[in-house]
């Protein structure tokens, strides 16, 4: 049931997923140029790709778009759809803590002088965020769906 609210909200953190596909998650300053950290490596200032592979990142996107996706179409089973929207939450943390990982790294191996998160780091916070709020719709349905069990 898409109507529902936790449903919209789903529905957006997939979007957000997808959107993390887009660009660059961070740009990483070196005395002379840069490195763009992207979910599928880094890449220099002409766009040749560095010896940094990133490959858990791409995979963790992947799986958090399609985690969610799954999971709006679940609503028939909610206890089930409360524990994915529970481990979606724990990903998501883990892929932010990947990210500044990944980041570390680069600077640190490539002798990088700062790093400026681009916009599309706001998005797993925001989607923690989203997702709190599906897992609060969710357990408000389980809730009324228990207190009507028990009236009848």
């Amino acid at each position: 049931m898409i109507q529902r609210r936790q449903s919209l909200y789903l529905l957006i953190v997939f979007v957000l997923s997808v959107l993390l596909f887009t660009g660059p998650l961070a740009f990483i300053n070196l005395e002379e140029g840069g490195i763009y950290f992207k979910h599928h490596g880094a890449f220099d200032l002409q766009g040749e790709k560095l010896a940094v592979s990133t490959w858990p990142v791409t995979v963790m996107l992947a799986i958090s778009a399609l985690l969610s996706f799954l999971t709006i179409f679940s609503y028939k089973n909610r206890p089930r759809q409360i524990r994915l929207t529970i481990f979606l939450m724990i990903f998501n943390i883990g892929l932010i803590g990947l990210s500044y990982y990944y980041v570390s790294y680069i600077m640190h191996n490539f002798d990088g002088l700062q790093f400026v998160f681009q916009w599309r780091l706001v998005i797993p916070p925001i989607m923690l965020v989203l997702l709190f709020l599906a897992f609060k719709g969710i357990q408000k349905d389980e809730l009324l769906i228990k207190a009507a069990d028990r009236i009848r």
